[in-house]
């Protein structure tokens, strides 16, 4: 099971922090939760999945949504360092298209 977590450090940035699994059970929560962060424009939406130990396809979908969805006035930017999530968004190229750092002061700082 993964819990999905919104939190605003500062105005202009939005984090979604994931923990647990993400499977197709529980990916339509985090997507719903990246859909609704983006509707709202922030200047930068963080995905942080350092928590997360599965992540299936379903997640990665939620990932390139999430990345089509993104315009001009939103950087997307994908926190991840645990092989389960890295792997996946490697072997589907995902990891050409997305902003990815390995903690979410990087990913903060950048």
């Amino acid at each position: 099971m993964a819990t999905v977590a919104v939190e605003r450090p500062a105005d202009d940035i939005a984090v979604v922090q994931v923990d647990g699994e993400v499977d197709m059970v529980t990916a339509p929560a985090l997507e719903s939760q990246v859909v609704a962060l983006l509707a709202e424009k922030p200047k930068v939406l963080i995905i942080d999945l350092t928590g997360v130990r599965f992540f299936s396809s379903a997640g990665l979908a939620v990932l390139a949504l999430a990345h089509r969805e993104a315009d001009e006035t939103t950087q997307l930017r994908v926190v991840a360092n645990d092989p389960a999530v890295l792997r996946p968004l490697e072997l589907t190229g995902l990891t050409e298209d997305l902003f990815i750092r390995p903690s979410r002061k990087s990913a903060m700082d950048a």
